[in-house]
């Protein structure tokens, strides 16, 4: 199942939200990151999760 499809299962009302801030944006933003926008506006406490997807691999406290 698509991930865009499996979103609108899971939570139809941040989709429409995500849908809104992209018809909203003037430089036209993907839906993705439209849809990671209006989740933590809907649920700011999985803020740290969405801050956890975009970190590098390495972090500067590891040694190789």
């Amino acid at each position: 199942m698509k991930l865009i499809a499996l979103r609108w299962l899971l939570d139809p009302a941040t989709s429409l939200l995500a849908l809104r801030l992209r018809a909203q944006e003037p430089r036209r933003m993907s839906y993705d990151a439209a849809w990671r926008l209006a989740r933590v506006t809907r649920h700011p406490d999985e803020m740290v999760y969405r801050h956890h997807g975009h970190l590098g691999e390495d972090s500067p406290d590891q040694t190789p």
